[in-house]
């Protein structure tokens, strides 16, 4: 399928339907998703519409929405608006609406944003992904009350948010396991619960990780784990040392030692509920002997019942005579933040390189205000490269980079953020999600590259390739090219134009990439799959076959 075939394709559909329905994309919205999901609650008179304020008749729904303020306090107090009609992006970070609708995000939303009540709708299944796909269109076109700005396709995808099983890991044939719970998080009234949990784990000799994972309970916010400080005391071992007690107070020695862990002591962690990362060929993290480790656990509980709170970690170890290059952490961190209350500001720190050191992981770090975060080489041949780029400080993606990103000694990078302070207060460094951080963490080694990672060079031009197998059933490897850093996306859809599955919508570097596109769902058929990088789009057709 050609990429003009392609275009044509989706185009046809959009057109043909929008023309067939005649109706706006408020319209649509207003009689499809929110007469069937919402209005029967929020109709003059309800305890709904008393509470909130938000009447959804379709009389009324448009202007009591659209640029509109919350009457919820703490949303209030974050500059939201019921639905922004800035677009974009940032509409979508100012929309109280989407914050209380967005239910695959709702650990962001329990966890950092207590005072905004529950997901909606309250007692009801989650609105469809396509609903969801709809109305963010909508608002990010900025939000408009005629006109289609959203494909009604969208609307056919029925499936719903359903939270990640969570994984019970084996431990590993050689490695180590450390196991936290399960344990206690205290329901919405109480507080969320973190704690620190010191595993001693004790080895004669080091140990070198090859690959670690981590996977997490429904519920958990995020799981760190602190390489702790040599030559230090350490706190009795496998015991819980809560943030707060049971009674919701804090406990500030236990703040203390969370404080002077972070970022320094910093080894692993993840803010997703499943995480499983090899390490390159040759390369391995060394966990050094007699070290002990602190777990830092976050968890987030907004049912009013106590719930369970679990996780587990892998560590994949190798002997040492496969260890070509030993790797380390380390991060490029920035606490000189000041932010004026109602504006927008970008904050930028250079880095230098006294070593050369070939980083293999790199993950940004920073709060709720942030719009975008960059990283840049200064100086050189090479001035200006973009090197990472992500606008979600919730989930910030993870680049892993095979062959590694050499910065030799004497080179600069550059950390690029902005922020959007929409509050009525100066926000500087701090630890909360309403507080602003600027974080790069890296794995890099030191020493010369090895001859096979030495031998990866970068891609000439754009390219998708043929999904491998095809026909397949029920998994194909789908592999591409990229000549140059970017944000890729990679979507499949049906014969209809459909949205299928989006397989990935992230910052890449230059580079061959492969995705596994598991269809064990789907039924046997013809389906397209299209990679957007810049400028550059190409679609090709592949066949599922039962």
């Amino acid at each position: 399928m050609t990429r003009g075939f392609a275009a044509l394709l989706f185009c046809f559909n959009f057109t043909a339907i929008a023309s067939a329905q005649q109706a706006s994309t408020w319209a649509t919205i207003q009689e499809n998703i929110f007469n069937r999901n919402c209005t029967s609650c929020h109709v003059e008179g309800s305890s709904f519409a008393r509470q909130s304020g938000l009447v959804l008749t379709a009389d009324v729904a448009y202007d009591n929405l659209v640029a509109a303020p919350p009457r919820n306090i703490a949303a209030q107090a974050d500059g939201l608006i019921r639905v922004s009609k800035v677009g974009g992006f940032a509409g979508l970070q100012q929309s109280f609406v989407w914050e209380k609708i967005n239910a695959a995000e709702q650990n962001h939303f329990y966890n950092d944003h207590p005072g905004y009540g529950q997901i909606m709708p309250l007692g009801s299944p989650y609105l469809t992904n396509g609903e969801l796909a709809f109305l963010k269109a909508w608002i990010e076109a900025g939000a408009p009350s005629g006109g289609v700005v959203a494909n009604p396709n969208l609307l056919n995808d029925q499936t719903r948010y359903t939270p990640p099983d969570f994984k019970v890991l084996n431990p590993p044939a050689q490695g180590v396991q450390f196991h936290l719970g399960p344990f206690e998080v205290w329901p919405a009234q109480i507080h969320d619960r973190e704690f620190l949990y010191f595993e001693p784990y004790q080895t004669t000799t080091d140990q070198y990780i090859s690959r670690y994972e981590i996977s997490m309970r429904p519920g958990s916010h995020h799981l760190i784990v602190f390489n702790y400080p040599n030559g230090k005391v350490p706190p009795t071992a496998r015991t819980y040392r809560d943030l707060r007690n049971a009674a919701g107070n804090i406990d500030f020695s236990v703040a203390f030692e969370l404080n002077n862990l972070f970022p320094f002591q910093f080894y692993v962690g993840t803010q997703v509920p499943y995480v499983n990362y090899y390490l390159p060929k040759d390369v391995a993290l060394r966990l050094p002997a007699g070290y002990g480790f602190d777990l830092n656990s976050h968890s987030v509980n907004r049912t009013g019942q106590t719930q369970k709170g679990e996780a587990y970690v892998n560590f994949h170890t190798v002997d040492r005579s496969q260890v070509q290059h030993v790797a380390d952490y380390d991060n490029l961190g920035n606490t000189d933040i000041t932010l004026p209350p109602n504006r927008v500001t970008t904050i930028s720190k250079t880095f230098a390189f006294n070593q050369t050191r070939h980083i293999i992981q790199m993950f940004s770090h920073a709060h709720e205000h942030m719009l975008e975060f960059s990283v840049t080489r200064v100086g050189g041949a090479r001035d200006g490269e973009l090197l990472y780029w992500t606008n979600d400080w919730a989930h910030p993606p993870t680049l892993e980079l095979d062959p590694p990103l050499t910065i030799n000694a004497g080179e600069r990078l550059k950390l690029s953020t902005i922020y959007n302070n929409n509050t009525n207060q100066t926000i500087r460094f701090g630890p909360l999600s309403t507080d602003e951080m600027q974080f790069v963490f890296y794995i890099y080694y030191t020493g010369a590259v090895s001859a096979v990672s030495e031998n990866k060079t970068r891609p000439e031009k754009f390219e998708l390739a043929q999904n491998y197998p095809n026909p397949f059933n029920p998994t194909t490897e789908i592999k591409y090219s990229l000549p140059k850093n970017g944000v890729v996306s990679l979507t499949v859809y049906d014969v209809e134009g459909k949205v299928v599955k989006e397989l990935l919508n992230q910052f890449q570097m230059a580079g061959e990439h492969h995705v596994t596109f598991d269809a064990r769902h789907l039924t046997s058929g013809v389906y397209f799959y299209q990679l957007r990088a810049g400028t550059f789009e190409q679609t090709r057709k592949m066949v599922l076959a039962r």
